[in-house]
């Protein structure tokens, strides 16, 4: 029902609901294209980078890459190439996903880490669209559910063509959740192969704002994490300290902004900083999507979201990737092998609540020359999953 009046509103909203039953401007597709399906912003950002290495390996390719989100489209949107284009992913219901089959005319599905989608799977073996899982992860929490639920997803399990997982742990849920053992891969995780920007994006007014304070940096958090960090922050004792929370969903940004009047903090909004003079203000509160790195590279000490509360964690690799130590929460089951790793170079420390928090930070030793070398070893080691499966995935279905 909330998606029929979607249709009737205006703008991204009403383009987004109508493609998800199924409707869809222009002509059908007539030459064959590689659908590539990517949740959110995490999860296009390794689509795109795999989007990159098969046009090395494909001759002229075309492909649909589909998002679930608003703000996975427009990431999608700002930057796929003139051969590919963005729509919505549809709903799992088969006349739906049959629209979708016939006007864009796939090939292949592609599905970036963990997307299982019972009927949509069933129609593209029917259709003979062999689907592939890349860069896939499966944690013991979701292995349970889709166990609880054995019947009616082991069926789509052992209909999923190939599998390229990031672990040797992410090998044995998927083989445990029906795949066929011999078409399952250890491939990595196409994450450490994305570039991450060592440019400087912030404006002169920007840089001017943060110069001289001590950033404490909380990247894609959670409803149920804030409260706790913004309690920590109150506690420390950092000369000009400064929070930085930005939200796993910055239209969040009026709920954040009530917490911090509630423990009586100036919060800045982000995108006013340019325009707008915050001489006194404790907290910034980041109200875009994108511009994440940036705090990373400017930061003092990183916290990654998603870890104090039962979501598993965000994107550990950005803050690693400049270097920055790292706080997180315990609940790390996304990212579980890359989280212990940081956590056994020296670089992430984990805690479970405000005190916890504030003591880390405190006691937080500068991160040495033989800690960055170790990590950017371990980082650069594991570079290159992209193009090797690029690779396969010609190797394997030519035919694309």
């Amino acid at each position: 029902m909330r998606h029929i009046f979607r249709a009737s509103s205006i703008g991204e909203k009403k383009i987004q609901a109508l493609e998800k039953i199924g409707l869809y401007k222009g002509k059908k597709n007539s030459n064959k294209s590689i659908w590539v399906h990517a949740v959110s912003v995490g999860e296009v950002n390794v689509a795109l980078k795999l989007i990159q290495d098969l046009e090395e390996v494909l001759e002229n390719p075309n492909f649909v890459l589909s998002t679930t989100t608003l703000t996975g489209a427009k990431k999608a949107r700002e930057n796929l190439s003139k051969n590919s284009k963005h729509v919505y992913f549809p709903f799992d219901l088969r006349f739906i996903c049959k629209k979708f089959i016939s006007f864009h005319n796939p090939s292949i599905l592609l599905l970036i880490e963990t997307e299982i989608w019972p009927n949509l799977i069933n129609l593209s073996n029917e259709s003979q669209i062999p689907v592939v899982i890349v860069n896939g992860r499966l944690s013991d929490k979701s292995l349970k559910k889709y166990k609880g639920l054995n019947s009616f997803f082991e069926k789509s399990f052992k209909k999923i063509s190939f599998a390229f997982v990031q672990s040797k742990n992410d090998y044995e849920r998927f083989s445990e959740a029906g795949i066929n053992e011999k078409s399952i891969d250890v491939s990595g995780s196409i994450k450490f192969d994305i570039n991450v920007s060592s440019e400087n994006n912030l404006s002169e007014k920007e840089i001017e704002y943060f110069k001289g304070k001590y950033l404490f940096v909380c990247g894609s958090t959670h409803p149920g994490e804030e409260e706790i960090l913004i309690d920590s922050f109150v506690e420390l004792k950092k000369q000009n300290k400064h929070l930085v929370l930005a939200p796993r969903h910055p239209e969040r940004y009026e709920e954040i902004k009530e917490l911090l009047k509630e423990k009586k903090l100036n919060g800045a909004r982000f995108t006013k900083i340019s325009s707008k003079i915050y001489d006194k203000s404790d907290v910034t509160i980041v109200d875009v999507i994108g511009r994440l790195s940036d705090f990373y590279k400017i930061a003092d000490c990183v916290f990654v979201g998603g870890t104090l509360v039962d979501h598993g964690g965000q994107n550990f690799l950005e803050p690693a990737f400049f270097n920055k130590p790292i706080i997180s929460g315990r609940s790390t089951y996304n990212f579980e092998e890359i989280a212990k790793k940081l956590n056994d170079l020296g670089l992430l420390k984990f805690v479970s609540d405000k005190d916890e928090i504030t003591f880390a930070i405190e006691n937080m030793e500068v991160i040495s020359d033989l800690i960055k070398e170790e990590t950017n070893l371990w980082l650069n080691a594991n570079k290159g999953a992209s193009k090797m499966i690029s690779k396969k995935i010609f190797e394997k279905f030519s035919f694309i």
